[in-house]
């Protein structure tokens, strides 16, 4: 990874390279105990309320769902017990309905004070009552076992608890019971990905794409997880199709670029660039990338500019150190 061909093996290749396939590293932790906020919402369809329907709170910086709901008789919903963070409130695609996302700062003043968090959803009817041919809806675990349900449902609430091993538990039994328990897959998988366990992640992932096909989610996490594993044009494949079913992901768009970066730089920089405009915040390592590929080219200065936008959007991360001495290095050598 050359920067003067010698700079970016000798500061980053440890660090770096490192850092392109895996998530995005978790923040610093904090000396100020732990406060839980509510986020309080409304469904609405037509100007009327959403009763009954299922609404998911989603991490930003880990995509996963860590708790989910229904909404009640005047379209109420809450998730109480929320840590300090960026969320996505999702509701789900069904025969009559469009699927929403709803992005939620929880980030209160003072911090260390409980607060509640308001938001209205508005969800959009489907122009036809049909779904389009060969398109499954984001809500496809229809028909699962309700036991099935009761261990997916222990398995979320022990991850919010902390508790990783009886939530794998809890969705290892809701597998065992209905293999083809989507959403129950995704969140073992993804759990084992986190924990660094690539090959049994890999194993439960994979059925997702014959389980729901033109469910980009599922094609994502299989991308990332043969990437870890080192099976880049493989990753490639599944994220070009991940693109291709919701070119608005910006984690699809990253992990391509990863995939596509050592044999495929010249396809990798657009997927790079698409990542930033999506999302530059949780995309920030994107920088990284563009700044080796700015190096390459022998552009020193844009390289400097991509290593400043990613310290100034995580300047606590764990290789932001080395991103700053190499940006010292280079203005240097300039």
């Amino acid at each position: 990874m050359p920067i003067k061909r010698f700079i970016f093996s000798s500061v980053l290749t440890a660090g770096l390279l490192l850092a392109f396939a895996t998530c995005l590293s978790a923040q610093k932790p904090t000396d100020l105990p732990l406060v839980y906020h509510k986020i309080d919402g409304r469904l609405r369809i037509s100007n009327r309320a959403a009763t009954n329907q299922r609404v998911r709170l989603i991490r930003e910086d880990q995509r996963r769902p860590i708790a989910e709901t229904f909404s009640r008789s005047g379209g109420e919903f809450e998730f109480p017990r929320v840590p300090e963070g960026e969320y996505l409130v999702e509701t789900l695609e069904s025969k009559e309905l469009e699927a929403t996302s709803t992005h939620v700062a929880v980030r209160p003043f003072p911090r260390e004070r409980p607060s509640v968090v308001h938001i209205e959803v508005d969800i959009p009817e489907k122009a036809s009552a049909g779904v389009r041919s060969g398109v499954i809806a984001a809500d496809i675990d229809l028909n699962v076992p309700k036991e099935a349900v009761s261990h997916y449902g222990k398995g979320m609430k022990s991850l919010e608890a902390g508790d990783a091993p009886r939530g794998l538990k809890e969705f290892q039994e809701a597998i065992r019971i209905f293999p083809n328990y989507y959403s129950a897959r995704l969140e073992l998988g993804r759990e084992l990905r986190l924990q660094k366990r690539f090959a049994e992640a890999g194993e439960v992932l994979m059925p997702l794409t014959q389980i729901a096909p033109k469910h980009a989610e599922g094609w994502t996490e299989n991308g990332i997880v043969l990437l870890e594993l080192q099976r880049r044009d493989e990753a490639a494949e599944r994220l070009r199709v991940a693109v291709s079913l919701e070119e608005t992901n910006w984690a699809a768009h990253l992990y391509l670029g990863w995939a596509l970066l050592e044999k495929h730089a010249d396809e990798a920089e657009p997927q790079f660039k698409r990542a930033l405009e999506l999302d530059e915040v949780k995309a920030a390592r994107a920088h990284l990338a563009l700044a080796r590929l700015a190096d390459t080219k022998g552009d020193r200065q844009l390289a400097i500019q991509h290593l400043e936008a990613y310290l100034a959007l995580a300047p606590d991360a764990s290789d932001a150190e080395g991103a700053r001495l190499l940006a010292e290095r280079l203005r240097k050598s300039n």
